[in-house]
């Protein structure tokens, strides 16, 4: 069977809730993956620094963002799965999905304003914060809706379709965005920035009308009528009591679901946190950060169908499982990105050449300076520097020993002859800096491949980032459909909410290790990656134990349990 058999109507449906994806993938791929991680360590960097210490812990950057994504997961983690059990005995799944979607677009324009804030890194993460529950929030009951719309012999392909979908609507005004952000002069790239979140929130709105207008309201077999919010709050509390009790009657979806905690957590993670990281350890440029994540999504489209058809001829399970393997293999490969050493004068942020009739060195180069804390040190000393300009051999001494020798320095400086004899060096911040415990295996990396092949850590990125976009979406269809195939459809938004509780406690899960670890590790963001994949590892093994066929058996009995005594 395939969609296009399905009656006219039917097809519809399938489009408009297709058109979801399309909708509110601006947020997911403009939004949080393009714009604000990059966005959010550019204002904070701009008013703190490279680093915030904090009762004497060190959280970078990407830290900080991780516990924003983090605690935004938490909200809709809890509030998820007591929404989820009234949907299913109130007509108002759709309801609270168009609540989700006026509010996360509403929220989301609203970053036109930060700029004119204080500490508005602080209000971007709100907003970020409050945003992200919106979007999760309405995934929940969008999700919910794929077993009323489509057979089961279809949910791969229609998981499969929203995603495609959802790949190509949100990357069409990525690129819009990015032909805004590079046109635009310098001087309005921030302004240009908020310009672009704001029509975020615009075009999620307006695509999400078509999926609200078309598809149904589903069927509610064991309505409720005349409720309220007491009692509606008791009934979701026990009815969520006895869906852990009934767990145990899903044997196999309750493995699937420590095995999905598990591999999710690893998959969210990276996904979410590789733009901060992006931009913080590996100092990418927004631009290029946003090109990759461009790449990504048309990758996606194709990766998230071929997915499918590769399920249909090994099943589901046994495409997810090749899914998880390459991301293993990605987070291996995302630990070996490393920025290149400097090579030539054009590398190093300052170059200094003798000059022999004047007894002096001249500034052939030097960095753009910002008002970041981390760069004050860096002014008060060598901030009335320019370029041209002849500095002494005492000075140039200095300059170099403070290259090498301050703890925040960022930057690196060649000298050529004269005196100090054609010296170089890098400060302990700077990108090529590869230390920590695992700071060997980029560095082997990097001499053994990078290095050889002189590919700079910005096409490091992108071969990663075309990887990801191959299994991205597959992965995410994938573990979406093979949920929806073991849980009873008469039950559907009670355990796709207990599906996403699941998924968002190990979305906070992830980003909280995150964040700890690199703030134990003081500011070791490799070593951070490697812990979240470690559960990946393990989710994937743990997967290999779900029986689908006992497990839609089981799923099949409950539906027609339900439909027996209504």
């Amino acid at each position: 069977m395939k969609v296009r058999d399905l009656p006219k109507k039917q097809r519809q449906i399938i489009h408009a809730w297709c058109m979801y994806d399309w909708a509110n993938s601006s947020y997911a791929t403009s939004a949080m993956a393009a714009i604000v991680p990059q966005y959010f360590v550019y204002l904070f960097t701009q008013a703190v620094g490279s680093e915030l210490i904090f009762l004497g812990l060190t959280i970078t950057p990407s830290a900080m963002y991780s516990i924003a994504v983090a605690l935004s997961t938490a909200v809709v983690a809890i509030s998820s799965p007591i929404l989820g059990v009234l949907a299913d005995r109130i007509a108002i799944k759709k309801k609270i999905l168009c609540l989700y979607t006026v509010s996360g677009a509403l929220i989301t324009s609203f970053s036109i304003f930060v700029t004119y804030l204080p500490s508005s890194w602080f209000w971007l993460g709100v907003i970020f914060f409050f945003s992200n529950i919106a979007f999760s929030g309405g995934l929940v009951f969008y999700n919910s809706l794929l077993p009323h719309i489509a057979p089961k012999a279809l949910l791969d392909n229609v998981s499969s379709r929203g995603f495609a979908y959802g790949y190509f609507g949100g990357g069409l005004l990525l690129a819009v965005h990015l032909g805004i952000i590079i046109m635009m002069p310098s001087d309005w790239t921030d302004f240009a920035t908020r310009m672009c979140l704001m029509s975020v929130g615009a075009w999620w709105f307006l695509w999400a009308l078509w999926t609200i207008k078309v598809v149904p309201e589903p069927t509610i077999f064991n309505p409720i009528k005349r409720m309220t919010v007491t009692k509606a709050t008791s009934l979701a509390l026990n009815e969520l009591g006895k869906t852990f009790k009934e767990l145990k009657k899903f044997k196999m979806l309750v493995i699937y679901l420590i095995a999905y905690v598990l591999f999710n957590d690893g998959i969210q993670t990276i996904s979410t946190i590789a733009p901060a990281f992006g931009a913080d350890t590996l100092k990418i440029s927004t631009t290029f950060l946003m090109a990759t994540i461009l790449i990504i999504q048309f990758v996606a489209t194709a990766g998230s169908m071929g997915f499918s058809k590769l399920a249909d001829l090994i099943t589901t399970k046994n495409a997810l499982i090749v899914c998880l393997i390459a991301w293993c293999f990605i987070g291996i490969f995302g630990v070996a990105l490393a920025p290149l050493t400097p090579s030539s004068e054009n590398d190093y942020s300052y170059s200094l050449k003798f000059n022999q009739a004047r007894g002096s060195y001249e500034i052939l180069s030097l960095p753009e300076l910002t008002d970041s804390q981390s760069d004050e040190f860096w002014k008060s000393k060598f901030g009335n520097l320019k370029e041209k300009d002849l500095i002494s051999v005492d000075k140039s001494s200095e300059l170099l020993n403070s290259v090498k020798s301050y703890d925040e320095s960022q930057f690196s400086i060649l000298i050529s002859d004269g005196p100090l004899r054609s010296k170089s060096t890098i400060g302990p911040k700077h990108p090529s800096a590869l230390d920590g415990p695992i700071g060997w295996w980029p560095k082997l990396i990097r001499t053994i491949f990078w290095s050889p092949l002189n590919i700079p850590v910005e096409y490091q990125f992108l071969i990663l980032g075309i990887a990801v976009g191959l299994v991205l979406g597959g992965s995410q269809a994938l573990a979406r459909s093979l949920f929806a195939k073991i849980s009873p459809e008469t039950r559907s938004a009670e355990f796709f909410s207990f599906f996403a509780f699941m998924g968002r406690t190990s979305a906070v899960i992830g980003p909280v290790l995150y964040s700890l670890i690199s703030i134990v590790t003081a500011g070791d963001n490799r070593l951070a990656i490697l812990s979240i994949l470690i559960m990946l590892v393990i989710g994937t093994i743990y997967l290999t134990k779900v029986n689908v066929e006992e497990g839609e058996i089981t799923a099949q009995n409950e539906d027609n349990r339900i439909r027996s005594t209504n």
